[in-house]
């Protein structure tokens, strides 16, 4: 890893750092190669007190790429069509008992856009407006979870890949009195093929486990019981508390992650206060499958096969 102009400092032993002497706004091309190689090393960036202005974060997105729109199907902010603004609120105590065994309901643990080609590459949240207490984001580390698992799992994971349903996420724009105009979007988007393993050859062909439970509910070629039991497990590797982190937010945190390596989700606890987290989205890349050559690279995770 490269020196730094800023202090960074672990927040666990395996993902997440904090970075103190940045200013967003102040970040030029020439910190571009050192802020994606710390997301590299530390899966997702905190840094603390930046100014709450969609502009500033839209810039700073700039750096790790081509910024993207606001999301495939959703608009931005009027003035900020690259940004999208996730407002929650009045949390009820039944919101938290009804979420199911993947932590669905109202939020739960997902990559964004992965039913799109393209995934995104870079994710960001800002929080322009936080409660008293709760709502804090945490993040669970897909690559960590692969490299733990026996090498038969790998094996067996690196052949593998799972449709990606965005009809699941948004099952509520198909209902009769849904809006026309957003069942039609929804209905002309395609069902997307991921691999259940992702290499990124710029990280040294390092693999992440692909899921989200948002929109994928089996594995191509298997039944939907060795399906379920196989994510299940899986999502199990990846949640262990020693691969995740968790962040309180003040107002004007930023975090910025690498989207392909890591899931996130947020805490429902905050009652009746209002949130608000402004996201950007930068870069894409085609989800890259473990291949021979690949392997051939990355010999500590042998015993893969060719898909």
């Amino acid at each position: 890893m490269r020196n730094t102009p800023w202090k960074v400092d672990r927040l666990t032993g395996s993902i997440g750092a904090q970075v103190s002497e940045l200013d967003v706004r102040r970040v030029g091309p020439a910190d571009a190669d050192v802020l994606r190689d710390l997301v590299r090393e530390h899966g997702v960036l905190f840094l603390r007190g930046q100014p709450t202005d969609p502009a500033a974060l839209v810039d700073f997105a700039g750096v790790f790429g081509d910024v993207l729109p606001a999301h495939p199907l959703k608009p931005g902010l009027p003035d900020h069509p690259e940004v999208l603004a996730n407002q929650t609120g009045g949390v009820r105590p039944q919101d938290v008992r009804c979420r199911d065994a993947h932590n669905r309901h109202g939020t739960n643990w997902h990559v964004d856009c992965t039913f799109v080609r393209e995934v995104p590459t870079y994710s960001l949240l800002q929080a322009a407006q936080v409660p008293p207490v709760g709502g804090d984001t945490l993040f669970a580390d897909l690559a960590g979870a692969y490299t733990a698992l026996s090498a038969p799992l790998r094996t067996l994971a690196d052949g593998l890949s799972c449709p990606h349903e965005v009809q699941l996420l948004y099952a509520d724009w198909l209902a009769p009195d849904a809006d026309p105009h957003l069942r039609e979007r929804l209905l002309e988007m395609p069902v997307v093929s991921q691999p259940l393993v992702a290499v990124d050859e710029e990280a040294g062909g390092r693999r992440s486990l692909v899921l989200n439970p948002n929109c994928v509910r089996v594995i191509e070629g298997l039944s939907g019981l060795e399906s379920h039991s196989l994510l299940e497990l899986f999502l199990q590797y990846t949640l262990v508390p020693e691969r995740t982190v968790r962040w309180r937010w003040s107002e004007g945190d930023i975090a910025v992650w690498d989207n392909v390596r890591l899931l996130h989700n947020y805490a429902l606890d905050h009652g009746a206060a209002p949130r608000l987290i402004h996201r950007a989205m930068a870069g894409s890349t085609a989800l890259q499958p473990v291949r021979s050559a690949t392997r051939e690279t990355s010999p500590s995770l042998a015993l893969s096969s060719d898909r």
